[in-house]
């Protein structure tokens, strides 16, 4: 790996080097350019700019093809670290770095450098589609890339190639991931599917995959690994949303398959510290009478997704009863049920007559309900995006939305929909290893597969996210 360092420059409004006795002190002055590899993440580089008087900075990157990217700017300390993220793994770029001081600009001569080797395991994993996707990245995990004890989170560009990733060692598996309103990306590690009696708990990495924090449910409760909500106050994070659970005794005569335990689920908001603000316990407002009449619960209501709605109360989809309740967030009473056999609302203009076995329940800015239904029950199989427009007054949930693809495409389990500011939906399709973007008239646009070369196979993934940028949180 080439790596040149400058300690003099002179290009802008002002030139200087440093110890230079005619600059004057307000002016910027940037003193040294050093840019080393990045040991979490091979497609990235770490530049360290030695400054003064310097108010931001930002790097200007090129490829081999002539095509410039650059970060964004951001505040400087005087000794300070900018990251480059998204290159190709072994090519050569030159960087230049450029500084903001008053009204005043300066930039670095280039210097070159090369990225490094993607680790094995990814060496051979595409995001391959015909089409072309919105701007952007695709986050997502691939189901036991790492085998038991290793996990990868990984994102790839429009092109289909990887953009970004983090390698995590010796914790177990990896599952849900989510880039958080500060950033940085989350994910949950551990051997849990929602009802095994086994610790787990979500890491967050910054962008350059440096570990921040860890997060768990409370001591008393395991973490389950479908959600992981952060709350800023400006830039502190002020609370910590996700779910537990505790494993508890059940007559077999009220389950089914014989169980005589099953997991019962908390959404749990707590401190940063861990401290447990708020409690709802699902087995305080439900029981096995609940379930549907196809399937065996592992779990009492296993809840597949938790979002936050505008009016700050708690969506979470409830998987195995096959209902979202919306949960008051802060007294825990059960403002509606929609779905499921004891539903608050009839369905309309919906051909399957609701959903089953869902996902990834969003609330949208207009009010509606976003999912990836499943069908994991009912005929047919064939697994959907689907919207839905809710009247509390009426008792109405109307469909206003779908995309079924044809031919239709099943995963009976794990899935995402995800609403893009332009109006375009991406719907990962877990167990069949695609992601599909499509326009608001529900034509694709994208159709893309998560493969590995040599496996005639597709790979498996919990949830597909797209990312506005990689280097902060921007609504994509």
């Amino acid at each position: 790996m080439r790596i040149r360092t400058f300690f003099c420059v002179g290009l802008g409004a002002v030139g200087s080097c440093a110890g230079d006795s005619s600059v004057v002190p307000s002016q910027p002055i940037l003193a040294g350019v050093t840019a080393i590899a990045n040991p979490h993440n091979a497609l990235s580089a770490r530049v360290a700019l030695l400054t003064e008087n310097v108010d931001s900075a930002r790097i200007r990157i090129r490829g081999a093809d002539g095509v410039e990217q650059h970060t964004p700017f951001r505040r400087l300390r005087g000794i300070d670290t900018l990251v480059v993220l998204g290159l190709a793994s072994e090519s050569d770029y030159t960087l230049v770095a450029e500084v903001w001081g008053g009204s005043v600009s300066l930039q670095s001569g280039a210097q070159a450098f090369r990225t490094g080797f993607l680790p094995a395991a990814l060496q051979a994993v595409h995001l391959r589609g015909v089409g072309a996707p919105s701007a952007g990245h695709t986050l997502t995990v691939p189901v036991f890339l790492g085998g038991q004890n290793d996990g990868y989170v990984v994102a790839f560009d429009g092109s289909g190639r990887i953009s970004w990733y983090r390698v995590i060692e010796g914790d177990g598996w990896a599952v849900e991931a989510r880039q958080q309103p500060n950033g940085n990306i989350s994910v949950y590690v551990g051997r849990s599917y929602g009802w095994q009696a086994t610790a787990g708990g979500y890491l967050e990495f910054r962008p350059d995959g440096e570990l921040v924090r860890r997060f768990a449910a409370a001591p008393a409760f395991y973490t389950d690994p479908h959600d992981l909500l952060l709350t800023f106050r400006d830039t502190t994070l002020e609370s910590v949303h996700l779910i537990g659970y505790d494993i508890q005794s059940y007559p077999p005569d009220v389950t089914r398959d014989g169980r005589t335990t099953l997991a019962v689920h908390r959404i749990l908001r707590q401190s940063p510290e861990g401290q447990v603000e708020f409690e709802w316990n699902a087995g305080d407002h439900f029981s096995p009478a609940d379930w549907p009449a196809s399937g065996v619960p592992f779990d009492l209501v296993h809840p597949s997704s938790l979002d936050i709605g505008r009016d700050g109360n708690y969506l979470v989809s409830l998987q195995a009863l096959d209902e979202v309740a919306k949960v008051n967030a802060r007294t825990g009473a059960i403002l509606w049920r929609l779905g499921g056999r004891n539903s608050d609302f009839t369905f309309t203009g919906d051909p399957l007559g609701g959903f089953s076995g869902q996902h990834s329940v969003r609330e949208l800015e207009n009010g509606n309900l976003l999912m990836f239904d499943n069908r994991s029950g009912p005929d047919p199989l064939a697994s959907r995006a689907v919207e839905y427009r809710l009247d509390q007054g009426a008792g109405t949930a109307t469909m206003v939305w779908e995309y079924r693809p044809d031919p239709s495409i099943t995963s009976r389990i794990m899935g995402s929909a995800q609403r893009l500011r332009g109006g375009n939906t991406v719907v990962g399709f877990g167990v069949a290893g695609r992601v599909i973007e499509v326009g608001a008239g529900s034509t694709p646009i994208w159709d893309a597969t998560l493969t590995k070369d040599g496996d005639p196979l597709p790979m498996q993934f919990y949830r597909a996210v797209r990312l506005a940028s990689l280097y902060r949180y921007e609504r994509p």
